[in-house]
């Protein structure tokens, strides 16, 4: 042994401390006492045994230690200071104790020892007799149970009195609710599933978890009972199985004193070890940065300190349990080196007898001795530890704390923002206002609950259903149909109507779809007026990005502005477009020149199917002039119109209506309108009536009609009949009050149809088979359904799954393949559809001499054929006769000349030049009104 040096150069001061290759005694002890990093198992600590005369070693020890006596779990003992080793350990690690009272600047909860503390009591009570009765008594009589049984649960209310109680409480709920807030937020987010909003019920089942959680855990930990089953795993006075605590105690405090002894000492260090474990759950373990540190004198042979280190060193190597403390021991010279190797050295060498030390303790339990001797002069004790490193472990673990209360809380919040604006955490959906605007069936069946219709939810579900037999069939492709679903269940709202047949088009088409490859539908919402059609869009462009199966788009119902946006983003997404009951003139079409301020050109991906504002309206006008007002010398009208600012189909209805009346020769008088609704429609309907017209144009929308036609009905609008002529919208209103409308004695209806089942009837031309379906006469389908959503719609699907066919060699085909073989649709290749006839034009893809009708009410409620012009099949015929001629205007001469090429994988269109089909046209009306001969 080499003696003890203190510092005697500078240079020292520099070395780092946590390396222990420096010569300076003092950065020697700050690195053994360090512990590692967390991800880092912590290292076996030495029994440092200071020799030397007099009381040279103690205080060489207790300089060492002083440094750090602030700083970390501290204890000191002196030579004669206690009496029993019982004694020495309470006053380690009693209730008050040195080793658990408070470490200033740690930010952590000092130790606490559970298992020592039990059995200081249990060891007491041998000392505290119940008067008549033996004691201690026999462990196995009843009434020494009951004594000790009560004695417990005394001991265990004032364990902990006044504010230290309430300290201890609470910390241990913080460290049980960090681990249960946790699991209760989880469990919160798992019960949720993927609803549209995590309820009441799964929000106070994760309440409860946590809360009963962190109760039971909290209880455990205060009571002990968390950590009292290690007595029946280790090897001194082992509790029995099953044994209860306190007959446990009660044979403790019978036991011999060598047996408590070595109990006691082994508790010491298991509670150490508890205290440094490193817990899956949060524990302060995880932020202590250094060791516990004993200073103690054992100079005097046979005390009790000297027993209470010979008996700390021989449990350690029967248990291999080696406690996180660092002993700085004073021995005498003769202290027993044991029968183990002792690593030893001068004090000098002690960095390479720790290394040596360390050297063995890898391999099991080292020889805990490492003895050094002391020097004649003590080290200085002014060393300053540097602790940075173990502090920012403690704030790191408070961090984790915190982390772990309230982050789990934030995340959940977040989540269920982001659930609650994906509408239940759906991929291309978001929630704007209270509606759930996108495509709402991308990720599977579409959650309840999104749109407030139970119609709309139920066809939406049978349409589920359709496409998950279409991915099992593994083959197939996607098809996205655009309307407004969330509106209400109003049987009187055209949105609604409008919507119903939409969905039971497509749901009827796709159901019957056998062949290779299936069609699966994917629902897009646009909101209520399609307010949200432009995100709705970008939401389906971003979805078709990723998912080669989507090649087209259809649908469209209505020209308001939010149609008109989503044509142009898809557009600029180049996915093909079917429309079908949209018919505002310019529709398709994208503005082109500076600003936008040029007359615009229609995107070649846009092809309608349903006929324009303008045709309807010049048929109108033909058909008021030439039989509803035949005879009138000098007949006029009066537009009733809805002007909503961003509904393009009542303004431009209107519009044509204006126009192509004039060009009859009917005068157009002061136009009346109402706004938002239906709002002031009273007003406007007297106003109308006061200019005497012989026609009312009716230039609104289905939700409206019913109000406009009772306040005509009840005012002096001049001799009846009072002629009403709508535009297509209202058929929406006929299929559901048509009865209603029959009714009214002095109002005669008529309105224009893009599209009926009553166009068919009379054996005018072969009807398709769903059109059959829809005139049998026994049980004919969807009666009360809006006619032209329906046909068209289901017109719309058929031919964009008859398109993907052709497209379809055994892959998957391109969206420009689809929008080539939509193109062909043409003069040369026309398609028989349930609508009638569809033919698209080569540069504006509107319908060509698509068929059209005017309808009238008749007294029953039902709907009769007045005029019909365009084909219903190929087969018939073109009509020649004047009304008929030249209805679509110059729609046939709009050019495309700054349209973009379509799509970088579409082939060319072919569109021959028309071949108009010669032949007359027998009239579709035999009616009185349409009585005449054909022009």
């Amino acid at each position: 042994m080499v003696v003890l040096r203190s510092r005697t150069t500078s240079g020292m001061d520099s070395a780092p401390p946590g390396d222990i290759r420096v010569a300076d005694p003092h950065a020697v002890i700050e690195a053994l006492v360090r512990r590692p990093f967390f991800w880092r198992p912590d290292r076996a600590l030495p029994l440092v045994l200071v020799v030397g005369r007099d009381g040279g070693p103690f205080d060489a020890a207790r300089r060492l230690a002083a440094p750090f006596e602030d700083s970390l779990p501290h204890a000191t003992v002196r030579a004669g200071e206690h009496d029993t080793l019982d004694e020495l350990v309470a006053a380690l690690a009693g209730e008050h104790g040195q080793l658990g009272k408070p470490v200033g600047g740690s930010f952590l909860p000092p130790p606490r020892f559970p298992l020592v503390q039990f059995v200081l009591w249990a060891r007491r009570q041998r000392d505290e007799p119940s008067p008549g009765v033996a004691w201690p008594p026999d462990p196995r009589s009843r009434t020494g149970q009951e004594e000790f049984k009560d004695r417990l649960k005394d001991w265990r209310r004032g364990r902990y009195g006044g504010d230290r109680g309430r300290r201890t409480a609470a910390d241990f709920l913080g460290r049980a609710a960090t681990t249960w807030v946790p699991v209760g937020t989880l469990a919160a987010w798992w019960l949720g599933g993927s609803s549209d909003l995590v309820g009441l019920i799964p929000w106070a089942l994760g309440v409860l978890v946590a809360v009963i959680g962190t109760a039971i855990q909290a209880m455990l930990s205060i009571r002990g009972s968390f950590f009292n089953g290690w007595f029946g795993k280790q090897p001194y006075l082992t509790r029995k199985r099953f044994e209860r605590l306190p007959k446990y105690a009660l044979r403790i405090a019978g036991a011999s004193d060598a047996e408590v002894e070595r109990l006691l000492v082994h508790a010491l260090c298991q509670d150490l070890r508890q205290a440094y474990q490193k817990w899956l759950i949060p524990w302060p373990s995880w932020g202590r940065g250094l060791y516990a540190m004993l200073v103690l004198d054992a100079r005097w042979s046979g005390d009790v300190n000297e027993r209470f280190l010979r008996t700390l060193e021989e449990t350690v190597e029967e248990t291999g349990l080696l406690p996180p403390l660092l002993v700085l021991a004073a021995v005498p010279e003769s202290f027993a080196p044991g029968s183990r190797p002792v690593t030893a050295g001068p004090l000098a060498d002690l960095p390479a007898l720790v290394t040596t030390w360390r050297t063995a303790a890898r391999r099991r339990v080292p020889p805990l001795r490492l003895m050094v001797r002391a020097p004649a002069t003590p080290p200085d004790d002014d060393y300053r530890p540097r602790l940075l490193g173990s502090r920012m472990r403690a704030i790191g673990y408070w961090c984790v704390m915190a982390l772990l209360l309230i982050g789990p809380v934030v995340l959940l919040g977040r989540i269920q923002q982001d659930r609650n604006a994906h509408c239940g955490g759906l991929s291309w959906v978001e929630r704007t206002g209270g509606e759930c605007v996108g495509v709402v069936n991308a990720d599977g069946p579409a959650p309840g609950g999104l749109f407030s219709s139970k119609e709309i939810t139920e066809l939406v579900a049978r349409i589920d259903h359709n496409n998950a037999l279409a991915r099992e069939a593994g083959t197939y492709v996607s098809v996205v149909l655009f309307g407004e679903y969330s509106v209400a269940q109003d049987r009187n709202d055209s949105a609604f109507v409008g919507a119903r047949a939409e969905l039971t088009a497509v749901e009827e088409y796709q159901r019957g779809v056998s062949g290779a490859p299936r069609l699966q539908v994917l629902v897009a919402n646009a909101g209520t007026n399609f307010q949200q059609g432009r995100r709705t869009a970008e939401l389906v462009s971003e979805m078709a990005a990723e998912d080669p199966r989507v090649l087209g788009v259809i649908g469209f119902q209505r020209s308001v502005r939010g149609v008109k946006e989503a044509i142009g983003t898809l557009h600029e997404a180049k996915i093909p477009m079917l429309v079908t009951t949209a018919t505002a003139d310019r529709l398709g079409y994208l503005p082109d020149g500076a600003g936008g301020s040029g007359p615009g050109y229609p995107s070649p991906y846009v092809f309608r199917l349903g006929p324009s504002n303008q045709r309807q309206a010049r048929l109108a006008a033909r058909f008021a002039h030439d039989r509803l007002l035949d005879g009138v010398d000098r007949p006029s009208a009066v537009i009733v119109q809805d002007q909503t600012d961003d509904d393009d189909y009542t303004n431009n209805l209107a519009d044509d209506y204006a126009e192509e009346a004039g060009a009859v020769g009917i005068t157009v008088g002061d136009r009346v309108a109402y706004k938002d609704r239906g709002t002031g429609m009273d007003l406007a309907v007297s106003r109308a009536c006061a200019q005497g017209p012989d026609l009312l144009l009716y230039a609104g929308r289905a939700a409206d009609f019913l109000d406009f036609l009772r306040y005509v009905e009840g005012k002096d609008c001049g001799r009846a009949p009072i002629k009403v002529l709508a535009g297509d919208d209202v058929i929406k209103a006929v299929a559901n009050s048509g009865a209603v409308i029959g009714d009214y004695r002095r109002v005669r209806v008529y309105y224009a149809a893009l599209a009926s089942r009553e166009l068919w009837r009379g054996g005018a031309a072969t009807p398709t088979g769903f059109v059959q379906s829809l005139l049998d006469a026994r049980d004919p389908k969807h009666p009360n359904e809006s006619d032209d959503n329906l046909i068209l719609s289901y017109d719309a699907a058929k031919l964009f799954y008859e398109r993907v066919n052709a497209a379809y060699r055994g892959g998957l085909p391109s969206r420009g393949d689809v929008l080539y073989q939509i193109s062909l649709v043409s003069p040369r290749d026309r398609w028989n559809g349930s609508s009638g006839v569809i033919s698209f034009g080569a540069a504006a893809h509107e319908p060509e001499d698509k068929a059209i009708a005017i309808l009238r009410v008749n007294d029953s409620g039902g709907s009769e054929v007045a005029v019909r012009c365009g084909r219903l099949a190929t087969t018939e015929p073109q009509d020649t006769r004047e009304i008929c001629r030249d209805l679509d205007g110059d729609a046939g001469e709009r050019t495309a000349t700054n349209a973009p090429v379509a799509a970088p994988s579409a082939r060319p269109p072919v569109n021959p030049p028309v071949n108009p089909p010669v032949g007359p046209v027998a009239s579709a009306s035999t009616r009185e009104e349409a009585a005449g001969p054909g022009r």
